[in-house]
């Protein structure tokens, strides 16, 4: 063993909750309370639902101490959006004093306890009732502490069981679904599972206290995330001060994606052991208005005014930064086949000046403490979109791309060309090509007039050699909620180059289908679909515009819906880049389609098509019944030879969600046309139709008195027929074809 005797322990990074005063404590409890809802306790009690494997655990000896660090880092970054950084790293109650009473009374029932505890679902853990108030008691131990094992202490001591730098973080990878390898690894003895050391020291905090400490839902508890504020911390103390541990004093990082119960969770590691997409990071994020430390909802860039581009960086270590680090943003145009630098550096353009991508700024980085974050803001004025004309026909997406660097932290494996293998193997390069397409009534600023709602990004070829390549259109990992696919129409429209390459090759793809290819549209009929093996030049490039148009009828209410494209190598699935689609939309009242009853007409006639018009601007399209557009508007007419089907599509103007109906024209394949005179006394010639009939009869009869059938020539048109014998009244002419009634009349005798 190595004796620490002339060595500082070095502090852990977290405060103590006895450091805040009993108003602050009382602030920060009420918050966790309304910060716990059910997405955040299904990450803790469902996380098998979550990750669709019911062998996952998040207890196992590779996810314990990363699920719950990146958990609290979910707490963390919500605080901050609350305007609440003074309780940044997350206080710690050590377990060694009472717990704060001020969490025993926290949240709107005064009873320190989640009101989503009884009301969400939960498969994990040892409620007997996945959805239940069973397991939700309050902590009932207030006065209880929790015993520090040797096994956890510093400073190093001699023998065996006496000190935490003992331990290793083992498993030190993910290698397999509830990995149990890690006996007498730190992750285990802190945890307090079965261990040569005897130590239960995080199992002992929950149990100490009691109640709903003692089952999954043990988050909906305020005082839950203080205890793992310590836990969390006594893994900082073992990367900070044991050899072993490979934890830089100061390593700044910004996140590649936000996964909390995923294994692939980023933590900063270098490189990335997620495989992505790379282009997702929440860390990097737009606003029309300077007001993103408090909303941190991403929106398009706006041309014409100020906008503000927030990135957050972390520390991952346990010393302050220097505080001249230095923060570099870039933009470019949005594409699925982006490379550094050329893309980003003015070097790429349109003709000959517009340029496909700039530096928007650099700033120093502010002194960031182990464990903790700050927030660096930009100005920036996006290029003109009229410049863009010629190029695409939606010019407000962006791609945006983040970079810290430093002396002291240089880049890992940096190559020039693909900033998807950079942002994977460095932790301070973060990279955002997200596409918001809002179809709220109310969205800021509005949608312009006629434009379709979607958005259109470039797809190509980024290297000097012909090369061919799959789209890919599909639902992001572990998606939650709704697909948009099930209420929604999502379409891709093809540039005439696109077009080309996918008439070129065959068309080949997978569930694709041909909408409307007058206009080169296609529709994507399942999750997982692919344009494949488009070929490219080198250095080629081409246009795609996904649309989404929700379908009335099948809106749930669900408001927030995610879409991944995806540019991969064919034949390799090597991942080239890709554009992630964030679609926002409200619920629709009384937008439904409605053609009007069915109409029958004889042969010749017209039919009056006339749709109900909803209450608000829209486009009214009509389709025959093999899919072509054949009129625009609310109103027509149509004459046709047979019996038809009609397809109404009416779209909004305002966000695009559209609904169907359908009418059929009848029309008359036998008929009687005539009968004249009507009345009649001696002679009356009824005119019919029944050329199509193998065999024919008309029906003349009273009811309840005498009928008389009359065989018709199927190749005539009309019979003559003798009314002497006839009492007077009111008889009825019935058609009959082929056995069948088909048509009546009405005929007055004299």
């Amino acid at each position: 063993m190595i004796f620490l005797s002339s060595i500082t322990i070095k502090a852990q990074v977290r405060p103590d909750i006895y450091s805040f005063t009993p108003a602050q404590r009382a602030e920060l409890a009420d918050l966790i309370i309304d910060f716990v809802d059910e997405n955040i306790l299904q990450m803790h009690c469902d996380y098998t639902t979550y990750m669709a494997d019911a062998g996952y655990k998040i207890h196992d000896d590779f996810n314990f101490l990363p699920f719950h660090r990146t958990y609290l880092e979910r707490l963390e970054d919500w605080l901050i959006s609350e305007g609440h950084p003074q309780y940044v790293p997350l206080p710690k109650w050590t377990g060694l004093v009472i717990p704060p009473i001020e969490f025993k009374t926290a949240g709107p029932n005064n009873d320190g306890v989640s009101p989503f505890c009884g009301t969400t679902y939960c498969a994990n853990g040892s409620q007997t009732n996945p959805i239940s108030t069973n397991g939700c008691g309050t902590p009932t131990n207030w006065s209880g502490t929790v015993t520090m094992p040797n096994i956890l202490t510093l400073p190093i001591q001699s023998g065996i069981g006496n000190d935490l730098c003992e331990l290793n973080f083992n498993p030190e990878h993910y290698t397999m679904t509830a990995d149990e390898t890690g006996f007498n690894g730190l992750s285990r003895v802190i945890e307090g599972g079965s261990n040569s050391f005897g130590s239960s020291w995080h199992n002992s905090g929950h149990t100490t206290m009691r109640g709903v400490m003692l089952n999954f839902k043990s988050p909906a508890a305020a005082i839950f995330w203080i205890w793992h504020a310590a836990v969390d911390d006594k893994w900082k103390e073992w990367e900070q001060n044991c050899p072993q541990s490979t934890t830089q004093p100061v390593d700044l990082y910004m996140k590649d994606n936000q996964f909390v119960v995923e294994y692939y969770r980023d933590r900063g590691e270098e490189p990335n052991i997620d495989d992505g997409p790379m282009w997702v990071s929440k860390d990097i994020w737009v606003r029309n208005q300077d007001d993103g430390v408090l909303n941190q909802t991403q929106q398009n860039p706006e041309y014409g005014q100020e906008n503000f581009i927030y990135v957050r960086v972390r520390n991952r270590g346990y010393q302050n930064s220097l505080g001249s680090e230095q923060l570099k943003l870039y933009w470019a145009k949005a594409n699925t086949a982006l490379t550094w630098p050329n893309h980003w550096n003015g070097t790429m353009t349109v003709g000959s000046s517009i340029s496909l991508g700039e530096p928007v700024g650099v700033h120093n980085i502010p002194q960031i403490g182990g464990q903790n974050q700050t927030i660096v803001k930009f100005s920036w004025h996006p290029p003109n979109p009229d410049d863009y004309d010629s190029l695409i026909d939606n010019i407000h997406h962006f791609c945006l791309l983040a970079r810290i660097e430093a002396t002291n932290d240089p880049m890992a494996d940096e190559v020039n060309g693909s900033v998807y293998q950079n942002t994977k193997n460095n932790n301070n390069i973060v990279w955002k090509n997200v596409s918001v397409v809002d179809l709220q009534e109310n969205r800021t600023p509005p949608r312009p007039t006629g434009e379709i709602a979607g958005a259109t990004i470039t797809i190509g070829n980024i290297d000097n050699t012909p090369r061919d390549f799959d789209i890919k259109f599909q639902l992001p990992r572990h998606y939650k909620g709704n697909a948009i696919l099930d209420e929604a129409e999502v379409t891709v429209l093809l540039d005439d180059r696109t077009w080309d390459k996918f008439n070129g090759n065959g068309r080949q793809n997978k569930s694709l289908k041909i909408y409307k290819e007058g206009k080169k549209q296609i529709l994507i009929e399942n999750d997982k679909a692919i344009l494949k093996n488009l070929h490219f030049e080198p250095n080629e490039q081409t246009l795609i515009k996904l649309s989404f148009n929700f379908l009335a009828k099948k809106m749930s209410g669900q408001k927030n819906f995610v879409f991944d494209v995806i540019q991969t190598v064919a034949g390799t699935d090597e991942i080239i880049g890709g554009e992630r689609f964030e679609i926002i939309v409200d619920g629709k009242e009384g937008f439904y389609a409605d053609a009007g009853n069915d109409v029958t007409i004889s042969q010749g006639e017209i039919a009056n098509l006339n749709a109900y018009e909803v209450n608000e601007d829209a486009i009214y399209n009509w389709y025959d019944q093999d899919g072509n557009l054949i009129y625009t508007g609310s109103d027509f007419s149509v004459s046709p030879e047979i019996t038809k089907k009609y397809k109404l599509e009416i779209i909004s103007d305002m966000d695009g969600i559209k609904d169907y109906d359908e009418i059929v024209v009848n029309v008359k394949e036998y008929e009687l046309r005539e009968i004249a005179p009507n009345p009649a006394s001696n002679q009356v010639t009824i005119a019919y139709k029944a050329s199509n009939a193998n065999n024919a009869y008309l029906m003349v009869t009273q009811s309840y008195g005498t009928t008389y059938n009359y065989i018709l020539d199927v190749n005539q048109d009309t019979i003559n027929l003798n009314l002497s014998n006839y009492q007077t009244g009111i008889y009825y002419v019935v058609l009959v074809c082929n056995g069948k009634a088909v048509d009546s009349k009405t005929l007055i005798v004299e």
